[in-house]
């Protein structure tokens, strides 16, 4: 099946139930938190016309709303993730990970690495986890698309962006960064 406009992407879960430790797994009721249970990457199946057919296979990241729409759902483990390479809020693609851990970010998506927790010892042996003493809103580039040196911003700098646009997705190795457009980056700081 070759799409059109969408990518199709394999996913065998739609929710995130279970957590693996020891040995051992532990079942998650979701309905608690079902918005940070959504799976939110899978396996490229399809690419739509003018994306390269190598990245069939690769990992796309996409819109939590995949997962919850019946109308991306075709059947057979198979959805449709709707993609705009000019962006906007119609394009559900977010980015492409290769083999390497590279990622290349899709329509105006970015991702932003959220501010660093930093540990504090203290006598007692109690740990105190407090955030890194940064003004609120603000975090490092980790991934722009391509084409956007006019923004002024390139990865490993600081960035700050608009209220409300830090939703946070976790990457296959772990790493959480927010998700958000190019559009909501209000500045970058000079070194």
């Amino acid at each position: 099946m070759k799409p059109l406009h969408s990518f199709i992407v394999q996913i065998p879960k739609k929710f995130k139930d279970e957590l693996s430790f020891n040995g051992g797994t532990l079942k998650i009721i979701t309905k608690f938190d079902e918005f940070a249970s959504r799976v939110n990457n899978a396996k490229i199946i399809g690419v739509p016309n003018g994306v390269d057919e190598s990245n069939i296979g690769k990992t796309l990241y996409f819109h939590h709303h995949v997962v919850m729409e019946q109308k991306y759902d075709i059947g057979e483990n198979l959805f449709l993730v709707n993609y705009d390479p000019a962006g906007g809020y119609a394009n559900h693609a977010i980015s492409i990970e290769d083999e390497d851990g590279n990622f290349t970010m899709l329509g105006d998506w970015c991702f932003i690495l959220p501010p660093v927790e930093k540990e504090e010892d203290t006598n007692s042996s109690i740990l105190i986890l407090s955030l890194e003493e940064k003004p609120e809103l603000e975090g490092e580039v980790f991934a722009l698309p391509a084409d956007t040196e006019w923004i002024g911003a390139s990865p490993g700098n600081v960035v700050g962006y608009t209220k409300d646009s830090d939703y946070t997705m976790e990457l296959q190795d772990g790493t959480k960064v927010y998700r958000m457009r190019i559009t909501e980056l209000m500045y970058a700081k000079e070194d």
